[in-house]
């Protein structure tokens, strides 16, 4: 698995943001790198912005999720 680029990642922000995307589908996406043994990233950046959108389906109620996608 090749390390993702920030460009990657904020693409896949934006596809939530635009209603392109569901959370669940990017978190899948991040997730697999944030809970691999040895994760290939090496970029600070682009791993905590893998471990925000590993969590952007995360949800605080049944109806409603933790993160709004304003923050």
């Amino acid at each position: 698995m090749k390390e993702p680029t920030r460009a990657e990642c904020l693409k896949k922000a934006g596809l939530i943001l635009n209603g392109q995307a569901a959370r669940e589908e990017v978190s899948d996406w991040a997730s697999e790198y944030v809970a691999a043994d040895d994760p290939a990233v090496e970029d600070e950046t682009v791993w905590e912005m893998l471990v925000y959108l590993s969590g952007f389906d995360l949800k605080d109620s049944p109806d409603a999720y933790l993160y709004t996608l304003e923050e």
